[in-house]
């Protein structure tokens, strides 16, 4: 956080995070939300586990007793999923009756968008070529969620320190709000253009959610004086939450250099 390039860094962060998505409603929706999100993050874990001989298979049983969800929450999400082509349920030849979940190319890769975001701004900061090497193999991907989640299941500290944050991203793409409330007040203070209007029709339009929705997620946070909104710009913000963003992308490009170069070296 020292870095005198650090903001920048957390800029470039925001401007890939806030990119328009390939992805069709409501396909995009189903990603941005704290715990669906988790729940795929879990199921490509524990499949990339399975997948190397360590594991037990990646089964809706397994799944909805480790998930952050109800267990109705996770067979709707998989049944999404499947209908998506995200996930793909595979039989056990040798029993039947055991169905496996394997997730696709496609769905670790947008899970895996927020940790190689980290990963293209920590590179900004110290020279490595991590998110190069981990893109062109999902198995790679796989490898890198899984031990991530081993490290936040031992000890959360990726979220519990960050109680606003998991606010916004317990909404249906909040957290992707956030970063373009983060990203449009850092390229402000930096002299940059910031593109995406900061308007309810800008913001619903790019995330594809509802007018209402968007209201829904940035008032409460303007009545408490999180930010303030003018026109589609970001007018103030306040200091404690612009810290606490500091402080989470700070951990998220540590944890997220720490657990790929673990995985580069396996």
């Amino acid at each position: 956080m020292s870095h005198p390039s650090y903001e920048n860094a957390v800029l470039a962060y925001c401007r890939r995070m806030i990119e328009p998505s390939g992805f069709r409603w409501p396909e995009n929706k189903i990603f941005a939300q704290k715990t669906r999100y988790l729940t795929c993050y879990m199921l490509i874990a524990i499949a990339s586990r399975f997948d190397l001989g360590i594991g037990p298979p990646p089964t809706m049983t397994l799944l909805k007793s480790v998930g952050p969800g109800s267990a109705r929450q996770v067979s709707d999400l998989m049944a999404g999923l499947r209908a998506g082509g995200f996930v793909i349920a595979e039989q056990n030849p040798s029993d039947r009756r055991e169905v496996r979940l394997r997730p696709t190319a496609p769905l670790i890769l947008k899970i895996a968008r927020s940790p190689l975001a980290f990963l293209a701004s920590s590179a900004l900061l110290e020279q490595h070529s991590l998110h190069e090497w981990l893109t062109v193999d999902p198995s790679r991907l796989g490898d890198l969620l899984a031990r991530s989640m081993d490290a936040i299941l031992s000890t959360d500290v990726l979220f519990a320190p960050f109680p606003t944050i998991v606010d916004f991203s317990s909404r249906d793409s909040g957290y992707l709000i956030l970063c373009a409330v983060i990203g449009a007040h850092l390229a402000r203070s930096g002299g940059e253009n910031w593109d995406l209007p900061l308007s309810y029709d800008g913001l619903s339009q790019r995330f594809q959610v509802s007018r209402q929705h968007v209201g829904n997620v940035l008032a409460p946070s303007v009545k408490r004086g999180l930010f303030s909104i003018r026109g589609g710009r970001i007018e103030d913000i306040d200091e404690r939450l612009l810290t606490e963003f500091f402080w989470w992308s700070a951990g998220q490009m540590s944890h997220y250099q720490i657990v790929a170069r673990e995985s580069a070296s396996a």
